[in-house]
């Protein structure tokens, strides 16, 4: 019996979704998956992706071109959104070699699916998504996004900060991994603003001795309160 090498076997850790229900050759993509025994998690419908991709912690996401193409707005908007966050290519099966196409819109460029597992996925970790050190600093917070073309808000606080980043409690607002928020941070300023997407989420009885909540990475501070708020994180 040939026993699986050490890159196979890292492999086998690795949870997958397959976000194609739209296309014809799923059976084809589950095939190609199986020959490297990672786990797929497969996303039925539009209305699964929401709580799957919430429930489930993934190393990658594949999808579907045709899938993606037939999807509505605002999940060809969550997608996007997804492929800035966690590794992710879009698939075409191709039906001339028995094989999946895959594409890295985020490198721009065409992978076979061998590579996109052991260089993309494999190496994956929530953990990179945090690059600096984060500090215990309650802050009073107010958020608003867009959900469904209504301009949503939330008045929260931060349970710990970073340049990068902030952990807040929440068990109510409705926000989603990969929504894009506006943040004001009460203490700093009522003109000026950071932009923010919703990068992990951690629900209630989840971790022990851990509020239930969301991490928000920082995507952009507005130049006035920049400074400041580059202070603050490092007051402590």
């Amino acid at each position: 019996m040939t026993r699986p090498s050490k890159g196979e076997n890292k492999l086998s850790n690795l949870v997958i979704c397959l976000f194609s229900f739209e296309s014809k050759n799923n059976s084809e993509y589950r095939e190609l998956l199986s020959k490297f025994n990672v786990q797929v998690v497969e996303i039925e419908n539009e209305e699964q992706c929401q709580p799957v991709l919430h429930s489930t912690k993934c190393n990658g996401i594949l999808i579907d071109i045709p899938t993606y193409i037939k999807s509505s707005i605002y999940i060809k908007e969550l997608m996007s959104n997804i492929e800035n966050i966690y590794p992710a290519a879009r698939i075409r099966y191709c039906k001339e070699n028995n094989d999946m196409e895959l594409t890295i819109l985020s490198k721009r460029s065409q992978v076979s699916l061998r590579e996109f597992l052991e260089n993309y996925c494999a190496h994956f970790d929530a953990r990179i998504l945090r690059r600096h050190k984060r500090v215990p600093l309650n802050l009073n917070l107010r958020l608003s996004w867009k959900h469904k073309g209504k301009l949503k808000e939330f008045l929260c606080t931060s349970v710990n900060v970073s340049e990068s980043g902030f952990f807040i409690v929440d068990r109510s607002s409705g926000l989603h991994i990969t929504d894009k928020v506006k943040i004001q941070i009460l203490e700093l300023s009522e003109n000026h603003f950071l932009q923010g997407t919703i990068v992990r989420k951690l629900e209630w009885g989840e971790r022990h001795f851990h509020a239930p909540g969301f991490g928000i990475r920082i995507d952009s501070i507005d130049k006035e309160i920049h400074e400041d708020f580059i202070k603050l994180t490092q007051k402590y």
